[in-house]
């Protein structure tokens, strides 16, 4: 998986405007004609992050088909190293395609929700139990966050599905299907219909189903059996009891909680300079001796970084990347280089960058990062190529 950008959300102009004044091709120029002096020597400058903390930012949870998350997840485990993870899964679905007459003039007697599992977090030997809801109102799912309420109805029916990859399929009520079998056939399905949420009533596991093949099925006598695809999702999260370690600071994917760090560019022990070249380092502390060999923890595997203001409404997202085997990863680019430029001349609105697990990877997993300074190689780091104004 290769590198690459991304702009979420709208830019102020002054956020946008810092950053055109470098340019984007070569940040090695900025500076020179900003003073009639010498400049000094190049050098390199190892700056150790300033702080490191949680946030009350929610991921992204919500996607549709097309983009955002590939996949809904419900469940609840009790993780023995982040604590109790609660998670329920809202899915919406479409008709895949029009309906012919024989299935619209007739009336409903059978339908199956069919989901398509392909995510396991948590304990693999035990199944878990869910009750199925139906969502009371019309909901979004673009840029959606883990945070989000949304206001569900009476349960529909309980299922059972084991902690293991594979097709579950589950029946509805006759009753269900009996009150629903207008809107079933109706042609404004998409505006009346709001969808499931998918809550756990037992288990120790998060499971995840993704679009492709997550369906709901019909049929009526004697007509045709039709099809309603999967068309948008979003995960909301609760994190009860999350530890706190004075080792360590933990990203968790799918979650109502970012991480914030900042670095010290500018101020008197940072002068001004031509910044050449900005290298951000991390290794992450692995964690999997703490777990049974029954508990399934689909690693994460891409990281992001983005640069975000005080009043958090501008956020540039400076690149995405992918973790490596030993569980270090970095961020080089010309970006990140011209956004550290301008913070050091004083001409951004830059009071922080946040580490983000990307929405399309769908999953519950998380880093564990090193927070105690003292440990110097494995606390997140800036290498920074300058070359002093004097």
């Amino acid at each position: 998986m290769s590198t690459n950008f991304r702009l979420p959300l709208k830019l102020t102009s002054v956020f946008v405007s810092a950053i055109l004044l470098l340019g984007c091709d070569d940040p090695t120029d900025v500076g020179r004609s900003l003073v009639d002096a010498q400049a000094g020597e190049t050098s390199v400058t190892t700056l150790n992050a300033s702080t490191l903390e949680s946030n009350s930012i929610g991921d992204i949870t919500g996607g549709n088909a097309a983009s955002g998350a590939v996949r809904v997840l419900a469940g609840v485990v009790q993780d023995p190293v982040a604590g109790r993870i609660e998670s329920t899964g809202f899915m919406d679905f479409v008709p895949s395609s029009q309906f012919e007459s024989t299935f619209l003039n007739n009336t409903v007697d059978f339908a199956e929700l069919q989901l398509s599992i392909d995510y396991v977090y948590g304990d693999s030997t035990l199944p878990v139990t869910f009750e199925l809801l139906a969502v009371s109102h019309d909901w979004t799912s673009t840029f959606t966050r883990a945070d989000t309420t949304i206001l569900t109805g009476d349960p529909i029916l309980v299922t059972t599905i084991p902690s293991i990859e594979g097709k579950h399929t589950v029946e509805f009520p006759q009753e269900w299907i009996a009150s629903n079998d207008a809107l079933l056939r109706s042609s404004t399905f998409v505006d009346d219909f709001h969808g499931f949420a998918l809550r756990q009533v037992s288990g120790n596991a998060i499971l995840g189903a993704r679009f492709s093949e997550s369906i709901i099925r019909a049929s009526s006598a004697p007509g045709d059996t039709v099809s309603f695809s999967l068309s948008k999702v979003i995960s909301t999260a609760a994190e009860p009891d999350a530890p706190t370690s004075s080792d360590h600071v933990l990203l968790r994917d799918g979650s109502a909680k970012g991480l914030d760090l900042r670095f010290s560019f500018e101020g008197e022990s940072f002068p001004e300079a031509m910044i050449h070249r900005v290298l951000m380092r991390f290794n992450t502390i692995d964690l999997s001796n703490q777990y049974p060999e029954t508990f399934a923890r689909p690693e994460v595997t891409l990281v992001g970084l983005r640069a975000v203001s005080e009043d958090g409404g501008s956020r540039l997202d400076i690149a995405e990347v992918i973790i490596n085997a030993d569980g270090s990863f970095a961020f080089d680019n010309t970006s990140l280089t011209n956004v550290v430029q301008t913070a050091n001349l004083g001409k951004s609105v830059l009071d922080r960058f946040e580490l983000y697990l990307p929405v399309t990877q769908s999953g519950v997993g998380y880093l564990a990062i090193e927070k105690d300074l003292t440990h110097s190689e494995n606390y997140p780091r800036a290498l920074v190529t300058l070359t002093p104004i004097n």
